[in-house]
């Protein structure tokens, strides 16, 4: 159609950041943005702002989109744009600024390792699965969402782990 496009492959066998659950992703992001968050959810984001600074013309290549962005987030307009995006929807900017404002579940566990070794993958269909019994989203359409509810991984595919461990962090309002 004569239209300049990008295509971006991602790794689906494991979530792109650490976080899943609508509290917990949106504080990831807030990480993220402020500088505070290294690695695979930088990086795809850095990925996906470079193709869009190339493609629209404000970056004459990755290497001075990437340098533009960090620079940004660097800088704290990162945070300050996401700021002005919440509050022009009627949002709280005060989560942006102290995210231990977001409410916090009263049941949260820690899944152990139950051995040394590393991790050798992830089912993110099952991690998915477990986000919504915690309560991160919806089995049927009039089922309540809560939004504290998630999961944290703390730990990643090929990293290493010892016996005890924490793997991840669930978090729900929900003892069963």
């Amino acid at each position: 159609a004569g239209r300049k496009t990008s295509a971006v492959i991602t790794d689906m066998d494991q979530p792109l950041g650490c976080a899943v659950g609508n509290a917990v992703e949106v504080k990831e992001a807030i990480s993220v943005l402020s500088g505070e968050t290294q690695g695979d959810l930088l990086e795809l984001c850095l990925t996906l702002g470079s193709c869009m600074l190339v493609s629209a013309g404000f970056a004459k290549d990755d290497d001075e989109a990437r340098a533009e962005l960090m620079e940004t987030i660097r800088s704290g307009k990162a945070l300050q744009k996401l700021a002005e995006l919440v509050e022009a929807q009627g949002g709280d900017v005060d989560y942006i600024n102290d995210t231990s404002l977001f409410k916090k579940d009263k049941c949260v566990r820690d899944i152990l390792s139950p051995c040394d070794g590393y991790i050798f993958s992830a089912d993110t269909g099952k991690i998915g699965e477990a986000a919504v019994i915690l309560g991160a989203g919806r089995e049927k359409k009039d089922d309540k969402i809560d939004m504290a509810a998630g999961i944290v991984l703390r730990k990643k595919t090929g990293e290493r782990v010892n016996k005890g461990d924490a793997l991840a962090t669930l978090y729900t309002s929900c003892e069963a």
